[in-house]
């Protein structure tokens, strides 16, 4: 998840996500989700746009997954 709209290549704008609950404890709305160019050779997809979270969060998964087909 993200906050950072910039970030969004394609960013879909809709109320499928209602909220997450952010490190602090407190319920944060999502305001829509979609794909994120993180670096030039890494895509994420189904990233989450919450505007009030000014930082990024990475899927560790995804990170592997490109990791190990290299």
């Amino acid at each position: 998840m993200t906050g950072i709209e910039q970030k969004f290549v394609s960013l879909n704008l809709s109320s499928i996500h209602s909220s997450v609950k952010i490190a602090d404890g407190t319920q944060s709305p999502v305001f829509g989700n979609e794909v994120v160019k993180a670096i030039p050779s890494l895509t994420l997809t189904d990233v989450l746009y919450v505007p009030r979270f000014t930082v990024s969060l990475l899927s560790l998964s995804q990170l592997i997954n490109i990791i190990i087909a290299k």
